[in-house]
């Protein structure tokens, strides 16, 4: 069997049409085969002849002691390996590629702790020059030092490739077992709370954005600071206008003068791009915001091809759109919809960075020409190698970029920037060792109280928190979870949900729920669901409130057999049309969201489970966007609260004969503000 029969990287498999793969270079090809450039979308440099010269660099971060030393040289084994690594990652990402060097780094490093004398007087074996000297004490040192799963089978996996070739067995090593990962993830309220402030802060910079273009149109500044803005903006349109560069260097600002000159009248270069641009904390906010309101990975974002459509409108309603992405690893598409005048969903986020950015991207398509144009004339002259490598790669950078939604700009430096897999969560300069969420839920903890601190976060926490709401929203229904991340196993689907948060709530939910049931039949003599609840959510009901539970067991109720304190008095945000005149009740009736009115009765169970049924119902006319964005999620979630103190087998009944007589017709579902049917 050949090299090329064996399974290569994620990307070998070209993704949805929608993904653009720009059209790679004249391949300079040379007789070195230690060095060779991919094929990916965005292709890199594979470098492998320190294997060949060893390296000898010492690092202190590696667990293992042989693993933070150099290694020697062994240019016969690389140069044999050469060819299947080659194959291997022809079309691999760059953080493939990073894994398979740091495989052959961890081998290397491993090879030479075996091969050295000791001072036990152990006999080193004989050095490994070929993938035909590879014996069962190296499998043992790789267990013994600890050797990372990744690493392990990188390399011995194309180590098994020239074996096969060369017709040697094959070395069937079992690798270092992977550790369980363990999701802990945070209560959904503090997620909330995460996407609230990462919400208002997108607000903050489209109204930023929006009262710079209202200036320059003639709007009239309000005050000193607006009429110092809208001289600084001014400033910029000029210079950005006798350059022809949508981002002017700092020369051109000065116009001959020194910085403090130029910023004791007034002007500030931070402050002039903030109006015309995104900055790079304006990006950060936008992307995580994105992955707060999708649920999808950050490497799906990141993927998002400028130049090719991943947005269109919804079939079946124009005031919807479609958002499509590509998940590389999982070679399967990814679907988010959302209102198109929803501002801060993922959709019209990406909309919005693209108009913005468009004259970033256009001088970028600009240097781009520029260089394919140079790097064309060097191949024509038969260039050095060196030279060569350094033209291609600012040409593949610039492709980066053209390509890239995640485009911004610095007040530090003139060139356009973007986010990449390894600086779209960091935050400041490397050296602060702190990402940008650390950073924007410390300033949010400096406002919590004490006992309401918000535990740190990774990107990748927004796909576990949007899992888990898709798990409670549907019922635990693991194949609607499956649908809303996309996934193509229902494995993949079961180690999202198993998580501290649905674990440790299903657990808490049945010893309090139990041990408060026994223990009101054994002191009362009876069970009354409702003092049930109470005792589950607050752990005691005093006399008062028993004599409270009477009193309002007279009151009047409303179509879901909701009690209410004050039906002549909505509040606000339930009924913002109602007009209190003393005689009017509310028509609104969404008692399960009314905290301030609304009293539950032991038989309010089919009323409520009439509301939950309808709004199953209604769920399933929406997107999960869309359906997150209004307060239907909230009733829902006041609802499970409710229904859990009562008998979960009636409430299943009910909710069953709730929802076929709305499929039958026989029951019709009230819209949002209580007046029209649906």
């Amino acid at each position: 069997m050949g090299i090329r029969k064996h399974n290569k990287d994620h990307q070998r498999e070209l993704g949805p049409s929608l993904v653009k793969v720009s059209k790679p270079l004249l391949a300079d090809d040379t007789d070195d085969i230690l060095r060779f450039w991919t094929k990916n979308k965005h292709p890199s440099l594979v470098m492998l002849h320190i294997f060949a010269s060893g390296d000898d660099c010492v690092s202190p971060k590696y667990r293992a002691p042989e693993a933070g030393r150099g290694f020697s040289g062994r240019p016969t084994l690389i140069n044999e390996l050469a060819p299947a690594l080659r194959e291997l990652l022809e079309y691999a990402a760059p953080a493939t590629i990073n894994i398979y060097l740091q495989s052959l780094r961890d081998w290397w490093r491993l090879l030479d702790s075996v091969e050295l004398p000791t001072s036990q007087g152990i006999i080193p074996l004989e050095p490994v020059r070929s993938v035909a000297d590879f014996a069962e004490l190296h499998h043992h040192r790789a267990l013994d030092v600890g050797m990372d799963s990744q690493s392990f089978s990188a390399t011995l996996l194309a180590i098994n490739i020239i074996r096969k070739i060369k017709g040697l067995r094959r070395l069937h090593w079992r690798g270092p077992s992977r550790k369980a990962r363990s999701r802990k993830l945070p209560p959904q309220w503090q997620t909330r709370i995460v996407r609230i402030t990462l919400k208002h802060a997108w607000f903050s910079t489209l109204d930023r954005w929006e009262r710079a273009s209202a200036l320059l149109e003639g709007g009239v500044p309000f005050n000193e600071e607006e009429k110092r803005l809208l001289k600084n903006y001014q400033k910029f349109r000029s210079v950005s206008k006798e350059n022809q560069h949508p981002r002017p260097s700092a020369e051109a600002f000065y116009d001959g003068k020194s910085a403090t000159t130029f910023n004791r009248q007034g002007f500030s270069i931070p402050e002039m791009l903030k109006g015309f641009y995104p900055n790079a904390e304006d990006i950060r906010i936008a992307f995580h915001l994105c992955l707060a309101s999708t649920g999808w990975n950050p490497a799906v974002f990141l993927s998002l091809d400028a130049n090719s459509p991943f947005i269109e409108p919804h079939p079946k309603d124009p005031t919807r759109y479609l958002l499509w992405g590509y998940k590389a690893r999982a070679r399967s598409q990814q679907m988010s919809e959302g209102l198109y005048k929803t501002q801060g969903s993922a959709g019209v986020i990406l909309m919005t960075l693209l108009e913005r950015t468009a004259p970033l991207r256009a001088q970028l398509r600009r240097d781009l020409k520029k260089e394919e144009s140079i790097y064309s004339a060097m191949l024509m002259a038969k260039a050095n190698t060196v030279e060569l490598d350094a033209q291609r790669k600012r040409v593949e950078k610039l492709r980066e970029g053209v390509s890239s939604v995640w485009l911004y700009v610095t007040s530090v430096k003139s060139q356009i920037c973007w986010f990449n897999g390894s600086s779209y969560s960091c935050f400041g300069p490397k050296e602060r060792n702190i990402s940008f969420l650390d950073q924007l839920i410390n300033q949010i903890n400096s406002r919590q109280p004490a006992d309401l601190k918000i535990a740190l976060m990774k990107p990748s926490d927004f796909r576990d928190a949007y899992a888990a709401y898709a798990y409670q929203i549907s019922g635990g229904m693991m194949l609607y979870v499956m649908k809303a991340l996309g996934h193509r196993s229902i494995r993949s689907t079961e180690a999202y949900t198993n998580n501290t948060l649905l674990n440790s709530e299903a657990n808490w939910q049945y010893l309090t729920f139990s041990n408060r049931m026994w223990h009101e039949i054994r002191v009362s003599k009876r069970l009354d669901l409702t003092v049930l609840a109470k005792h589950s959510r607050d752990g005691n009901i005093s006399d008062e409130e028993r004599e409270r539970l009477a009193t309002y067991r007279n009151l009047r109720r409303s179509r879901i057999d909701v009690g209410c304190r004050d039906p002549k008095n909505p509040p606000k945000r339930i009924a913002p049309r109602f007009q209190a005149n003393g005689k009017d009740h509310c028509h609104v009736q969404r008692c399960m969201l009314c905290v301030e009115n609304a009293v539950l009765f032991p038989d309010s169970i089919r009323g409520i489970c009439k509301r939950l049924a309808e709004l199953r119902h209604i769920q399933s006319r929406m997107s999960t966007q869309a359906f997150i964005e209004s307060s239907f999620d909230e009733e829902i979630e006041n609802i499970k609260l409710a229904l859990a103190a009562f008998n979960q087998h009636e409430v299943t009944e009910h909710v069953a004969d709730w929802e076929s007589r709305i499929r039958d017709g026989r029951h019709r579902i009230v819209d949002i503000d209580g007046l029209q049917r649906i």
